[in-house]
């Protein structure tokens, strides 16, 4: 996906430090729409947004990723799996490098099987707060699916089967999912502290 960058009145990107960005993570082809609104330095680089995005979606990371800006795949490079085309390392770039102008909006895929598509969209620049710490999360809407469920036509399925205590399946998909602790509800306080344990090496 070729990222879109505004052109009209565009902010510069290249703020300093007394400023976050806000961005808006939202989970494609799944009803109802699971999205989530964070505060983040734009020095941050990919390969930590990737594992921001993990904590505040509630993925587990078990997967490989990738990000799409402006026609260039950027993820982990591997040589045995990218042959013909070329990953950029997403350790090496940073979110104010990739994007001088805002906004923007580019595709991350998380798990290449289940083919969890993403759209980020990054929407502005805000004050940061003193002595606030950042990332956080300050919006979102709906639980995350759980890891290996089958991509969207699994969750779809999920969902039904936990819906229909009348369902054969019910019981076993739903100690499934209570294994997956997939339990039905989204916290902005729970992602924002999974995105406080990345930060500190917890996760």
């Amino acid at each position: 996906m070729r990222a879109t960058r505004g052109n009209s009145n565009p902010e510069d990107a290249r703020r300093s430090a007394s400023h976050v960005w806000r961005l808006t993570v939202t989970l494609r082809h799944v009803s109802p729409t699971v999205w989530r609104t964070i505060l983040m330095r734009p020095e941050t680089k990919l390969a930590m947004l990737h594992r921001y995005v993990q904590a505040a979606m509630a993925w587990q990371a078990y997967h490989l990723y990738s990000f799409t800006i402006d026609g260039r795949e950027y993820g982990t490079p591997d040589p045995e799996v990218d042959a013909g085309t070329k990953t950029y390392d997403a350790r090496r770039y940073t979110l104010a490098r990739l994007f001088p102008r805002i906004p923007a909006v580019f595709r991350y895929v998380y798990d290449l099987g289940d083919h969890w598509e993403h759209d980020i969209a990054i929407e502005g620049v805000e004050a940061a707060v003193y002595r606030k710490q950042y990332p956080m999360c300050i919006d979102g809407a709906e639980p995350c699916p759980p890891e290996d469920c089958g991509g969207p036509s699994g969750y779809d399925r999920l969902r039904a089967v936990l819906a229909n205590k009348l369902d054969p399946e019910h019981e076993q998909m739903r100690a499934w999912a209570s294994s997956q602790s997939y339990d039905g509800r989204f916290s902005a306080q729970s992602a924002t502290w999974a995105m406080r344990d990345v930060q500190r090496g917890y996760r």
